[in-house]
């Protein structure tokens, strides 16, 4: 599944810090899906893709001198 959609949807910078992209992420989960213990590999692996959305979105601003 692609979450880039909903990283697009943050609002937040593209150089940004990761601690920033990461609160953001949080907020957008719902308080019940954030103290599930049962979904902790699925929020681990949402905020991991994020993040590489940003890495990647970082490359191609500096690639294209944006």
């Amino acid at each position: 599944m692609s979450y880039y959609g909903t990283y697009q949807r943050f609002g937040v910078p593209v150089f940004a810090s990761r601690l920033t992209l990461l609160r953001a992420a949080v907020r957008v989960l719902t308080k019940q899906c954030r103290r599930d213990p049962a979904k902790r590999g699925a929020r681990h692996a949402f905020y991991r893709e994020c993040l590489r959305y940003q890495l990647q979105d970082q490359a191609i601003c500096i690639k294209h001198r944006l």
